[in-house]
């Protein structure tokens, strides 16, 4: 189960610096696409504190802990922190769309990892958490295509 546990708890340390990301998009959003984009920051940012929140209470119900602190996010994330500086939407986008990849294929490894543990609630979460992403990506490609 301890390979279960860090792998929730990578995806979980992820999705909250990409939480972080979502909100530095949102508000230093510049240029063509801002009123759109702007907007749909807010339901990505919705969705993001949605997983967070099932997320941590799935460590807590598979006997694990979710990571309390800012240090621990920061040493367990794989995600690169965006400044607070301008950033056009498609900009934004690309980034969130490698940031997205990441979380999905995270998603996937949990996946297969609680059917070897054989906890199925663990892995029907992690799916439909993979669908969500899924297309949130490809409504995100289109865009910028």
């Amino acid at each position: 189960m301890n390979n279960l546990y860090e792998a929730v708890s990578t995806f979980l340390a992820d999705q909250i610096v990409v939480g972080m990301k979502i909100h530095n998009i949102h508000w230093f959003m510049v240029g063509e696409g801002f009123f759109p984009m702007h907007k749909q920051m807010d339901e990505f940012y919705d969705e993001a504190e949605e997983r967070i929140d099932t997320v941590a209470e799935r460590l807590l119900v598979i006997g694990s802990r979710p990571l309390g602190s800012y240090k621990a996010i920061l040493d367990r994330t794989s995600i690169k922190e965006l400044g607070d500086h301008d950033i056009t939407a498609i900009e934004g986008i690309k980034h969130l769309i490698v940031d997205f990849e990441t979380l999905n294929n995270q998603a996937l490894r949990v996946i297969k990892l609680a059917e070897e543990n054989e906890d199925p609630g663990t892995a029907d979460h992690f799916t439909a958490i993979s669908q969500d992403l899924g297309k949130s990506l490809w409504m995100m490609k289109s865009y910028i295509k």
